[in-house]
């Protein structure tokens, strides 16, 4: 060993030591080139480490010698490894120092990994095999640790003895005179498991073994939660992190043993906070990756309960965080509290609504009539951090919850408070104008509070919660609300001392403005001098804060919604500088200004249309730049080439701020395809282009990215017809959604390819196109068997979770049901684009889909029956199956338990009756007994149901009117068959319709013809029959109505309200109506709303 250079480098690695900075860096450059290009470097540093006087000397010569394992250890000859090999080994058994010796093993493990595959080291193995059985603890302890290192490298050659060392560690599992060995033994065994996994023949190999060690584990980290030193389990914690993700052949009945020790650690007030949170990970982990068996085994009541209880603990700091507006989620993660509503979140999102919020809404009353605020406050709390992952089944509960949260509002503790307006945000962020509908009863206690609250974050939770309801009122509703809330709002913006505060407020400027639309016309010129003072010198931002940005890109947002609201008249004076203002927006190099600017853009679009065409130019290249920007990157360099995977896990820096620029990009891009239409034109390959990437390599924007597509393919249609560049672009959008399918994993893209699908088959202008091209159905045939998949819950992205759980012994999640449904949405599609040729499509789904007309579950029948309800529409005469799906209806509708399943049943009875082309007079006194009992079941929940409960009616007007719809085609269709004496005055009472008012076309062809047939019993009720048709025709100008005067935009499915199916049909009813007006003089002409119909 050369002396010299042994000195110069123990001196060096001492000055690597020293506090001094620049004495580091000059070492560490020396390192690098005086001493490690050298030979001598590798066996030199190996010396140090066994020989210095000095321990920290030796730790750093550990760590370097590791380093230079992979370039100089095979370099070295022969003779001088084997005495490396034999030295190493013996010193990390005996040296003193525990932090010395795991670095030394550390070094042998890197020696192995090259040795091992060439057989360079044969008696390794044997020896720590031994080792891991010696009399001497510290022995012992070394010898499992080094033979974890080794595993941890993956060594193939060391794959045929995984039996072996499942026996070694169910010995050293029990070793009670070291701790040491028991935990390493669990992490060794967590790599071990991770290779069995990824090997089919040694999983069913080694699958019972593994098993079989899972108990002494369990009860080892039962037993740490009692150790001083919580290292140790931590790092049992991390194990078993990894042990619940494992294939479940590999837990087997342990798994339900580890969630109840999770949930029992979590409870545990007892134990370190970082302990109970490592608990609740956990839980959380195993929602995502094995919610089958979590409810196959119904954990999920007592999981929720877990992060109830948890949720409701004493917080010191509760009342505190509300007075520091700057805290704000600074320490989302840190605590058991944040952690549980995490938890209860995901059990929401994952989980069915009978085990999470079932019960949740059933302990709620409870805790919020209990003395203790964090109880009331939790109950609150739960409900608003569950909305997300039920809202379905969460607005079918709305009266109970919505009364809990205004037991909040005017709890005497501010802290329930908070949680009351938090709560009261997510409903109406997740439910909108459900909640909405509620705003007299809430928005009194919110502007009570604003007023009377000292604590910032109370005043920034109520300004939020007002926002969000204010967002989704109706366009009545707002207008006599409009004076106290503007005034109110400028006059908490005026006294706002923070941007962020301040920022909020200038939203709920908008929301009003966007749901009260023209009504905010007085208030436009007013707002604009308010707020353009927080967008002067847009780009401009030097010496800003955060908060002050995003009060800059709220404001700019926000006038641009009020832009939508009062329309391009009122916006004129302001629309040039403000339209310049986005380009500069666009062009900032701050990410958040250029996400507002595209938002405006957005909104410009919406407001001007095709005349927006000429900005075109200088707004579209941006939005391409913007979504060619990289979602994260590695900071990867040469150093780095022999990094392990959590150190590359580290490197890995994902841009967040520029996957929401990429979201508001996207829908800007859309707006300006749909809002200028041909004007667009030149831009398509490019966005076609980009956008087919963003599918392929994002992982933020890819839905939308599809979306969008699909909307450029419809403007260009609706531009340009069936030329060849648009057949050709709907040709090459329907390819790339097609293709996905079959391989998607994630069940939103899944959901955005099919929703797509479905909306664009269902389309009057594309209908079969947007699936098939002439005589081609190779892509309809793909998409068939995909939905297949779906419908029988074997496509990947329902099949990722435990897939030896039978589907069946799981309760549906609303995700899963909205999948279902989707999937049934393309038939229905299918079906009306394909009319009769359609049959030879479902007669492959025919028998899957009615294998689900009893099942379980209520929302899978509704759809279920639905769907074939519609598909029976689309087939119209040309059904080979009436009788048998007739004799399916009209079970469902006399047998089934819900009001809904059977309104759908009565719509699928009522279009196959009225195109049958067999005779089906045989099946009237049944059905007709049935309608009989289901309308007045419906009419008795009705006067059952709050007056506020606007689910509940809605479902129930449907029932109505899909009854209606049915006897009225019945009586169409064979007029004999029915009693009309007793029919007419049941129809005439339930209208007119509430809802489903597709159903007014059969009803309104019935009355028609009854007249024409001058039947005495609808002649006889001629002035109900006005009065009916005087509410429709003023429904119709409500309508009207509410397109002129509402926001640009804002009542997409103004559809719904359409009270006639066709103009046809609508000139058949005012011809009706001039008929009765002139023979009976005045019955018409006396209502004023008719009377201007009839002139």
């Amino acid at each position: 060993m050369d002396a010299q250079f042994l000195s110069g480098l123990e001196q060096t690695l001492r000055n690597i030591l020293s506090p001094d900075n620049n004495a580091i860096k000059n070492a560490t450059q020396a390192l690098k080139t005086q001493y490690y290009s050298n030979s001598l470097a590798f066996p030199s540093l190996i010396h140090l480490l066994q020989n210095s006087a000095d321990d920290s000397v030796k730790q750093l010569a550990a760590v370097e010698a590791k380093k230079l394992v992979p370039k100089q250890w095979e370099t070295l000859d022969e003779s001088l490894k084997s005495q490396i090999r034999e030295s190493l080994l013996k010193f990390a058994f005996a040296y003193k120092s525990k932090s010395i010796r795991h670095s030394s093993a550390r070094i042998v493990a890197a020696i192995a990994e090259i040795d091992i595959p060439d057989n360079k080291w044969p008696t390794l193995l044997q020896s720590l095999v031994g080792g891991a059985q010696d009399a001497d603890v510290q022995t012992r302890e070394m010898a499992v640790f080094i033979i974890f290192c080794i595993l941890e490298t993956f060594p193939a050659d060391w794959f045929e003895h995984s039996q072996d060392f499942l026996s070694l560690f169910a010995t050293t599992l029990q070793d009670q005179a070291s701790l040491d060995v028991q935990v390493t033994s669990v992490s060794a065994l967590e790599v071990i498991s991770a290779y069995i996994e990824e090997d089919d023949a040694l999983l069913t190999k080694l699958a019972p073994s593994f098993r079989s060690l899972l108990p002494s584990m369990v009860h080892l980290l039962k037993s740490s939660l009692s150790f001083s030193d919580t290292e140790r389990t931590k790092e049992l914690f991390t194990a078993f992190n990894s042990f619940v993700l494992l294939d479940i052949k590999l837990l087997g009945d342990s798994f339900v043993d580890i969630i109840n020790l999770m949930i029992e650690t979590a409870m545990n007030k007892d134990l370190d906070e970082e302990i109970r949170c490592f608990a609740l990970r956990t839980l959380t982990q195993c929602i995502a990756y094995r919610k089958s068996k979590i409810s196959q085994a119904k954990l999920g009541g007592q999981m929720a309960t877990c992060a109830l209880r948890v949720a409701s603990e004493e917080d010191d700091e509760a009342e505190e965080e509300l007075e520091k507006e700057d805290e704000e989620n600074e320490n989302e993660e840190a605590s058991p509290h944040t952690l549980a509503l995490r938890l209860l979140n995901e059990l929401a999102i994952n989980l069915p609504s009978s085990q999470i919020i079932q019960p949740i809404l059933e302990l709620a009353p409870q805790l919020l009539s209990s003395s203790n605020q964090y109880e009331r406050r939790a109950a609150l709390l739960s409900i608003g951090v569950t909305v997300e992952g039920a809202p379905d089944y969460i607005s079918t509960q709305l009266p109970k919850i919505i009364q809990l949260v205004i037991a909040g509002l005017h709890d005497g503790s501010i802290i329930v408070k908070a949680a009351a307006l938090r709560t009261l945000a997510q409903l109406n962020e997740e439910l909108k104008d459900t909640v909405a509908e509620y705003h007299e009863l809430l928005l009194s206690p919110i502007i009570s509070i604003i007023d009377s609250t000292n604590k910032i974050m109370v005043y920034k939770y109520a300004t939020c919660a007002l926002d969000t309801l204010i967002e989704y009122m109706s366009n009545e509703s707002i207008k006599q609300y409009m004076e106290p809330l503007m005034n109110k709002l400028f006059q908490m913006l005026d006294g706002a001392q923070s941007s962020s505060l301040k920022s909020s407020i200038v939203s709920a400027i908008g929301s009003v403005a966007y749901a009260a639309g023209k009504a905010f016309t007085p208030y436009f010129d007013p707002s604009i001098k308010f707020l353009e003072k927080f967008i002067a010198n847009m780009d401009h931002i030097d010496g800003m804060t955060e908060d002050d940005i995003e009060l800059r890109a709220q404001t700019f947002e926000n006038i641009s919604s009020m832009a939508r609201a009062v329309g391009s008249e009122a916006f004129a004076p302001y629309a040039q500088p403000l339209i310049d203002a986005s380009y500069s927006a666009i062009h900032s190099a701050n990410g958040r200004l250029r996400e507002s600017g595209f938002a405006f853009i957005s909104n410009m679009a919406k407001v001007y249309g095709e005349q927006f065409t000429p900005f075109l130019d200088r707004i579209v290249p941006e939005i391409f730049n913007c979504l060619q920007q990289d979602e994260f990157d590695f900071n990867f360099g040469p150093e780095d080439e022999i990094a392990d995977e959590a150190d590359l896990a580290e490197k890995l820096n994902v841009h967040t701020g520029i996957t929401v620029e990429k979201e508001v990009a996207l829908v800007a891009l859309s707006s300006l395809a749909v809002g200028t239409k041909a004007g667009f034109t030149s831009f398509v390959d490019q966005t076609v282009k980009i956008l087919s990437e963003q599918i392929d390599e994002s992982y933020a924007v890819r839905e939308a990215s599809l979306s969008t597509l699909w909307k450029v393919a419809y403007c260009m249609y609706e531009a340009h017809g069936k030329n060849d560049k648009v057949l050709e672009l709907i040709r090459n959008v329907r390819s790339i959604t097609i293709s996905i399918l079959p391989e998607e994993f994630d069940v939103h893209m899944v959901m955005t390819c099919i929703d797509c699908l479905y909306e664009y088959i269902k389309s009057k202008a594309l209908g079969k196109l947007a699936i098939m091209e002439g005589t081609d159905s190779s892509q309809l045939e793909s998409l068939c068997t995909q939905l297949m998949l779906i419908l029988k819950n074997e496509h990947l992205c329902l099949t990722q979770d435990d897939e030896d759980v039978p589907s069946d012994e799981v309760d549906t999640t609303e995700t899963d049901a909205m999948i279902y449904d989707s999937a049934l949405e393309v038939l229905v599609s299918l079906a009306d684009a394909f009319g009769g040729d359609f049959v030879r499509i479902f007669s492959s789904f025919k028998d899957v889909i009615l294998s689900q007309v009893k099942c379980k579950n209520k929302n899978k029948r509704v759809s279920t029956v639905g769907c074939l309800a519609e598909i029976c529409n689309g087939l119209k005469s040309e059904n080979p199956y009436t009788t048998e799906l007739l004799e399916v209806f009209i079970d469902r509708l006399a047998n089934d338990k819900s009001s809904e399943v059977r309104g759908s049943a009565a719509y699928g009875v009522g279009v196959l009756i009225e195109h049958a082309t067999v005779d089906v007079t045989p099946a009237y006194p049944a059905t007709l007994n049935s309608l009989s009992k289901l309308l007045n079941k419906a009419g008795k929940e009705a006067s059952k149901t709050d007056e506020d409960d606007v689910e509940t009616k809605d479902t129930i007007n449907r029932t109505i009117a899909n009854a209606c719809g049915c006897v009225s085609r019945m009586a169409l269709k064979h007029p004999q068959a029915v009693p009309l004496n007793v029919i007419v005055p049941s129809l005439l009472s339930h209208l007119p319709l509430e809802t489903g008012l597709e159903e007014n076309k059969p009803i309104f062809e019935l009355i028609l013809k009854l007249y024409q047939e001058n039947n005495e019993i609808i002649v006889n009720a001629t002035a109900q029959v006005v009065d009916i048709f005087e509410q429709v025709f003023l429904r119709e100008l409500e309508k009207q109505k509410l397109i002129s005067e509402s926001t640009l935009g804002r009542e997409e499915n103004i559809e719904r309200l359409n009270q006639f199916d066709s103009e046809e049909t609508q000139h058949k009813v005012v011809a009706f109506l001039k008929y009765l007006e002139s023979k009976f003089a005045g019955v018409v002409s006396s209502k004023e709303v008719l009377k201007n119909v009839i002139a």
